[in-house]
């Protein structure tokens, strides 16, 4: 067991492999409402006005489709800073009459789901004031599954949508897994974060820095499955953001390369930037 808490931990980037560069890049800045900063023939980089990149995108015209019965990236989601913005981009989007997955209400923060053309698991969500989460008696973070209740959110709607605005950030990412325990170990025994939302065998979501979760981690694909191979359309790689203490620890256990990246037992690869 772990006897210790991550001090820093934050996501910074979404590395992502897609099939087709336009396509993708009219989807995120066209529908989606990332800005594109940066292009080359094969890279896309996006994110909010004031340059901070949120998701890259590179194009592999020969990468394989994301194998359901496999382990992965089930979404990646962009925290808005207010309500009133996702207020905003849920209007925009049902303009835009672009299809919806889901829109959930998990009291600590309400969502809205939907795919790239790649169909890329995204959600958008803001999050509720931390006073107002509720806990179990263990502990942990209620986390129910609610329908979003649409009309109160538009309540806060004051303006047209116009992008991801200032301070948008990658607040968290959530994976199919083979092993919950597995996942444990590393996330939790391993890396130092803090298990916040349990469910048996089937669900474990931790965070560092108090935050309801960083990564969540799920067997909802079956036990057992077998990663992504590389190649695969979906997450390349995302960048962790983390203190320069917590990255001597990880690099003393042998669990850094010498390109700072890191590898967790689901072949999930994480690119480490020291603050």
């Amino acid at each position: 067991m772990a006897t210790f808490s991550i001090e820093k931990f934050k996501i910074e980037t979404v590395f992502l492999t897609i099939k087709n560069l336009k396509r993708s890049i009219d989807f995120y800045t066209q529908v989606l409402g990332l800005s594109l900063i940066e292009q080359t023939t094969k890279i896309a980089k996006l994110g909010t006005e004031d340059g901070v990149i949120l998701v890259q995108l590179e194009e592999n015209t020969n990468a394989l489709q994301a194998n359901e019965r496999s382990a992965g990236l089930y979404h990646f989601a962009i925290l808005v800073p207010e309500r009133k913005d996702l207020a905003a981009f849920l209007k925009h989007i049902l303009q835009k009459e672009y299809p919806l997955i889901g829109a959930s209400d998990h009291d600590f923060s309400e969502a809205i789901y939907l795919q790239d053309p790649d169909d890329i698991g995204i959600e958008v969500y803001a999050d509720r004031h931390k006073e107002n989460w509720k806990y179990q008696t263990d502990g942990k973070i209620h986390a129910p599954t609610k329908s979003l209740d649409v009309q109160n959110l538009f309540r806060d709607y004051t303006a047209t949508w116009a992008g991801f605005p200032n301070r948008t950030v990658i607040g968290h990412l959530h994976f199919h897994v083979s092993d919950i325990a597995k996942a444990r170990a590393f996330y939790v025994d391993i890396l130092g974060l803090n298990p916040t939302i349990a469910m048996g065998d089937q669900v474990l979501f931790v965070a560092g820095e108090g935050y309801h979760h960083h990564i969540g981690l799920n067997t909802w694909n079956g036990v057992g499955i077998p990663s992504q191979e590389k190649g695969t359309i979906g997450l390349k790689k995302a960048s962790l953001k983390m203190n320069k203490t917590d990255y001597q620890r990880l690099v003393q256990q042998g669990l850094v390369s010498h390109a700072n990246e890191m590898v967790d037992p689901f072949h999930i690869h994480y690119q480490i930037v020291i603050s």
